[in-house]
């Protein structure tokens, strides 16, 4: 597996540098390193003859390193940051998660008619943390890495449209900047773009919006659990009582949950909680350009125009009950 580890490990590099260059220019990451690698990947699958010895590593990365950067990030989750936001926002923020979700899967696979599993990684993207959120919920599933490219390729493309119409609601129905905050944490496809979209109206709007966003990362853990059992996938018959809890409960959803518990305990202290965030955002990159190296484009084009038309449903109705719960539940600041 060495050289197709060392090559998605190399590509990573890059897509980490090009998004550093870019942020140095726009002074955001409109495109998230995820993204990037995702694309770098895919490219190199399409348009360059890979040779077969680089495919076992590919797929490790794609898989074993996917699911360890998805146990390393619940190490910087606190879960008392949700009573820090308030009954009443967290109220909101969890219907806007199961909700969206559930509107989600609804209108891409009885609307739009997308597989069901392409259908619940748009879902989880719009509704949870964007690019993480599909790539931590795709092993779960059993999605395939076409799925995972359409589901972030396309989700990334309409997050950007975002970042540029949405600060127009402040004037438009009269948000205070706190509101406005509430509503981008909650609307917004991932964190970079949620950091760009708000902090562009003022830092009171940006700081809300982070920690709003924070929240609804909050529900990875949980909402993987429950889409395992709801896709227990094929496991062996007579398998043994540990066997058949990992069919359901992924060891490294389980590691998420507990590294979770253990930063919210203090005993995982802040600053290490963020180091171990920062080797995980590192594994996703180098995950996403081997996922990107199984990508057959013909596949992701074949469903490109009904993954989009799925996100747009998924963003008005994100956009609807931000707005609307802030009003219903006079989320002032």
């Amino acid at each position: 597996m060495g050289p197709g580890l060392a090559l998605c490990t190399a590509f990573a590099v890059v897509a980490y540098f090009l998004d550093k260059l870019e942020r140095q220019i726009v002074g955001n990451a409109v495109i998230d390193s995820l993204v990037i690698a995702l694309v770098i990947g895919i490219t190199l699958r399409n348009l360059v003859n890979i040779p077969k010895s680089l495919d076992a590593g590919a797929k490790y990365a794609s898989k074993q390193v996917l699911e360890a950067s998805v146990f390393l990030l619940g190490a910087g989750v606190a879960i008392g940051t949700i009573w820090d936001a308030g009954l009443k926002l967290f109220l909101l923020i969890a219907f806007s998660v199961i909700g969206g979700l559930t509107f989600t899967w609804l209108v891409g696979h009885f609307v739009f008619h997308l597989p069901s599993k392409l259908a619940v990684l748009v879902g989880v993207g719009q509704s949870i943390c964007g690019n993480s959120a599909v790539a931590a919920a795709a092993p779960a599933i059993g999605a395939t890495a076409d799925d995972v490219a359409a589901a972030i390729g396309i989700g990334a493309v309409l997050g950007v449209g975002q970042i540029l119409l949405l600060p127009l609601l402040v004037p438009g129905v009269d948000l205070t900047h706190y509101q406005y905050g509430v509503v981008a944490g909650i609307a917004v496809y991932a964190v970079p773009q949620v950091v760009a979209a708000a902090f562009t109206v003022s830092n009171l709007s940006g700081q809300v919006a982070t920690l709003v966003k924070l929240v609804r990362v909050l529900f990875l853990g949980p909402v993987i659990v429950v889409l395992r059992i709801l896709h227990p996938g094929q496991a062996p018959t007579g398998a043994s009582a540990i066997g058949r809890v990992q069919s359901f409960v992924p060891w490294f959803v389980a590691g998420f949950l507990l590294l979770a518990a253990l930063r919210s305990s203090g005993i995982i202290s802040a600053s290490l909680g963020k180091d171990a965030q920062s080797v995980s955002k590192w594994l996703f990159i180098t995950s996403m350009v081997g996922l990107g190296l199984g990508v057959d484009l013909k596949s992701v084009r074949a469903v490109g125009p009904r993954v989009a038309g799925t996100v747009l449903a998924s963003i008005v109705f994100m956009l609807f009950v931000s707005l609307a719960g802030t009003a219903l539940f006079d989320i002032t600041g």
